[in-house]
């Protein structure tokens, strides 16, 4: 069944071949065409180009190679068989020696082909990142050991560190970063809260475990420790495009924190929504000011506007809730909601528009929502509704000034984004204003009809301002 199975992936892929080769060779002639055209080379060179690459991609599939690919399957098919059948008649000390062996075979391979082509060096690669973690489960399952559930993982993440840093190619590297991203909220936050206990002490099965009434120093410890590497690690080895997504990373987890370790928590939500409104704010005042990447400046600013968009709901709240906060949690509240000020009053106009007006009032709006969440501290519901009712006009107001804005500067992206957050905006409200009349076939006709009105009203505007000329929009 299983040779059948790769005989018939194996026609599919070498039948769909030809079609790949011939759309390479036919771009190739594009290509190579349109150099010709241009001046760059000439009729004789294009030819003698297209024939070299006809002799180089001649040999590339031939029959041995897919003949020798599939006894390779078969062989490891047939070695993983009878491991798997004759499992325990291998002892404990066999079973290791064969792991180390395979393990230095996949290291010794992936040095010697560390310079090929990332088909055969990136397996070998990623087979080496993944063989540790294998080897340590293996290990305490031989042995029947248990104990702690994260210093494994901390452990592999070790073994596994020369490896991102000393590969040629960024995907170890981001690999690796992003399971220092896992095992860090992994053992702060979630192990111990699946095995803990409801009475509040931390988990003996978890040495980085935050939750509960006392965290050890060791917790604080390997958590600063491996937040620390994760940011060194990003900065270094990362693809320059996201190099400052650790923001992100270290923000959500001090929110974490504020939100479930008791030394710092903070049990009421108003005193959370003006954390969160101070951290995302700092987050995307950073990649302001260090000129990061689009990507990442995209990221935080959908972070920044999504949680104006969830401020817009508060008019739902039928009442100020209370809860107990903890001055450590206030003050470090504090403390991230006046560094994210000074951030972004210190970002330079320029990163935010060519305009010093419009400079000048995007730095407003970035502040509107950390001081409306201030406000909700007091405790008044009335408060509350007047917030909700202002984060809703500020989400408009930012959804048409990225229209505006972008047509002033010709930017395609700003415009199509102003318009994806006023359809949302306006759609969101019109369903929770009069989703009740939407039980009868004529409400859902009349919102139908509403929402396409709406939707060809958009779309002229946006096509309209994507067009206007360029001398309106200076």
């Amino acid at each position: 069944m299983i040779g059948g199975l790769l005989c018939l992936l194996l026609v599919a892929y070498v039948m769909r071949g030809p079609k790949w080769w011939r759309s390479d060779r036919q771009a190739l002639a594009l290509t190579l065409a349109s150099g010709e055209a241009a001046g760059i080379i000439s009729g004789s060179q294009r030819e003698q180009l297209l024939a070299h690459a006809a002799e180089q991609s001649s040999g590339r599939r031939l029959g041995a190679t897919w003949l020798a690919i599939v006894a390779g399957l078969f062989v490891a098919a047939g070695v993983s068989l009878l491991i798997a059948r004759n499992w325990e008649m291998f002892g404990p000390l066999v079973r290791v020696a064969v792991f180390l062996a395979a393990l230095l075979a996949v290291g010794e391979a992936a040095i010697r082909c560390s310079g090929r082509t990332a088909a055969v060096a990136l397996p070998l690669e990623l087979l080496w990142l993944l063989l540790p973690l294998l080897g340590i489960g293996l290990y305490g399952q031989t042995f029947q050991l248990s104990g702690d559930t994260i210093l494994p993982l901390l452990a592999w993440l070790l073994l596994t560190a020369p490896l991102a840093w000393l590969s040629a190619r960024p995907v170890a590297a981001t690999l690796h970063t992003l399971a220092m991203v896992l095992v860090l909220f992994a053992g702060n936050f979630v192990v111990d809260a699946m095995v803990g206990s409801v009475a509040g002490a931390p988990s003996v099965g978890n040495t980085m475990a935050l939750v509960g009434n006392a965290p050890t120093v060791t917790a604080w410890g390997l958590s600063a420790l491996l937040l620390g590497a994760m940011v060194v690690q990003s900065l270094r080895l990362l693809p320059e495009g996201h190099r400052h997504h650790f923001f992100g990373v270290c923000a959500l987890w001090l929110f974490t924190v504020l939100a479930v370790c008791n030394p710092l928590r903070l049990e009421n939500p108003a005193w959370l929504a003006l954390a969160a409104a101070a951290l995302i704010v700092l987050c995307l005042a950073l990649h302001l000011a260090l000129d990061t990447s689009m990507v990442e400046r995209r990221s935080s600013a959908s972070a920044w506007i999504g949680g104006v968009y969830a401020m817009t709901f508060l008019w739902h709240v039928p009442s100020a809730s209370n809860g107990d906060v903890t001055v450590g949690g206030i003050a470090v509240t504090i403390v991230a909601g006046l560094v994210a000020v000074v951030v972004v009053l210190s970002v330079p106009l320029a990163r935010l528009s060519p305009s010093t007006g419009w400079a000048r009032l995007a730095k407003l709006v970035l502040l509107v929502p950390l001081a409306s969440a201030a406000v909700l501290v007091s405790g008044r519901i009335e408060l509350w509704w007047a917030i909700a009712v202002l984060m809703n006009a500020l989400l408009l107001a930012v959804g048409v000034g990225l229209m505006w804005h972008g047509s002033l500067l010709r930017e395609v992206a700003q415009i199509n984004a102003g318009v994806v957050i006023v359809v949302a905006l306006l759609v969101t409200r019109f369903l929770d204003l009069f989703g009740s009349m939407l039980r009868s076939g004529i409400g859902f006709i009349a919102a139908g009809i509403a929402l396409a009105a709406l939707a060809w009203a958009l779309e002229r505007t946006r096509r309209r301002l994507i067009h206007v000329p360029a001398e309106a929009s200076q």
